[in-house]
């Protein structure tokens, strides 16, 4: 994107802080895209004016970070973040200043950031305000923290997270002294949450650039968070890097990837350390139990096991040993899957001709006795996907309650 072509919305977000006397520019990520062509996700905006001037100025806003000096500009539905030029005090948590003063003076907004590419403002009248050589940094693609890089890391730890995965997501390689800084403080990232750790390392697993990934475990930083994957992905190098390039860039697809060595306990254990979701938790340790397996190629057992784990779930398997066993002969489930699912063959109870409020008018007792017919009846369809009818099905289960049982 080239900067003649702003959003409207920001344009009239940067004229009207002016208009009142303010300066403002839009900074950090959305410059650094516009630099590289890229599309930037959100626009951020910093500007001289206090967020209670902010606010005046604007109709539609709401309390960001105030204290921070971030307010939320609402135009058209969509947010724009605003925020005042700060200089930030000390930090004691490796995350967020103890406090914050407002001033008047860009440069010094910019040098509490984090990275000299991140550190760019623009204003399409004045231009690009670089003070710390961040448009040459892009070009010569390094990533450099701003003024001393291990005070910036102090600041905040997660910064050494994101410098290794703007690394992988941009294919730039970080400068010595950066790096240096990075293995010194290595420690610190103990101190940030496992909410932020994952976010980040979500995101690390999504990057194009796999070639520097390794910057995670040779850095020292992944033994910090679980020194087990460290040792296991430092073990597997290069292999482990064509197995994730090979996989589509879904998170769910690509923890598997890096857990495959976990046991199924080790695996729940770990991802519930990261604050993962229990559905996606789930659904990983799902995959690693049966990712070594041979699938079914047989139309009754592969419409029991899809039943049971569900078409999503078996689509994923079959992606995953693609990628991790090519000799296995998941092409042969694939292919059999895929006319199954064409057929539209019953698959679930849910996908039965017949319900279980069908079957209690007909007689069937609710509870244990109403289970058995159902999973009886499924058992079935799975054998024959031609006796999915209603008619045949009420059949079928008049027999299954007459047939003597035990």
């Amino acid at each position: 994107m080239f900067f003649n072509t702003l959003p409207e919305d920001v344009l009239y977000i940067l004229n009207a802080l002016n208009q009142a006397g303010h300066e403002a520019y839009i900074v950090g990520g959305c410059v650094r895209d516009s630099l590289l062509h890229l599309s930037p996700k959100d626009w951020d905006i910093t500007t001289s004016a206090t967020p209670q001037e902010t606010k005046k100025i604007f109709p539609h806003t709401f309390d960001t970070g105030i204290q921070h000096g971030t307010v939320t500009v609402v135009l058209n539905r969509t947010n724009y973040e605003v925020t005042t030029y700060r200089i930030e005090g000390r930090y004691e948590d490796c995350r967020r200043p103890a406090e914050v003063t407002f001033t008047n003076d860009l440069q010094e907004d910019l040098l509490r950031r984090d990275f000299t590419m991140n550190a760019i403002a623009y204003h399409p009248k004045e231009g690009f305000r670089d003070f710390f050589q961040g448009m040459e940094d892009i070009q010569k693609k390094i990533i450099r923290g701003v003024g001393t890089p291990a005070l910036r890391f102090q600041e905040d730890a997660l910064r050494m997270l994101r410098c290794i995965r703007f690394a992988a997501q941009l294919g730039f390689e970080v400068a010595q002294e950066t790096g240096a800084a990075l293995w010194e403080n290595r420690g610190l990232i103990q101190k940030i949450s496992v909410e932020r750790i994952h976010d980040e390392m979500n995101k690390l697993w999504l990057c194009d650039h796999d070639e520097k990934m390794p910057l995670l475990w040779e850095s020292g930083l992944l033994e910090e968070i679980d020194p087990k994957l460290s040792a296991i992905l430092m073990r597997r190098g290069d292999g482990f890097l064509a197995e994730l390039k090979k996989t589509p860039k879904n998170p769910i697809l690509r923890w598997a990837i890096v857990l495959q060595d976990y046991t199924i306990s080790e695996a729940s254990a770990f991802l519930k350390g990261l604050r993962f979701d229990n559905d996606s938790r789930k659904r990983i340790c799902l995959l690693l139990e049966y990712i070594t397996q041979d699938l079914p190629t047989e139309g009754y057992p592969l419409r029991v096991l899809t039943g049971k784990l569900g078409k999503e779930a078996i689509e994923q398997l079959l992606t995953l040993q693609g990628v991790l066993r090519p000799a296995s002969p998941y092409g042969q489930t694939a292919k059999k899957l895929r006319e199954i699912i064409a057929r539209g063959d019953c698959l679930t109870r849910k996908e039965l001709a017949v319900n279980g409020q069908l079957l209690m008018n007909m007689g069937v007792p609710k509870g244990k006795v109403l289970g058995e017919v159902l999973t009886h009846l499924l058992d079935i369809v799975h054998r024959n996907p031609q006796y999915n009818q209603k008619l045949v099905l009420l059949e079928k289960a008049q027999a299954f309650l007459e047939k003597p049982q035990g």
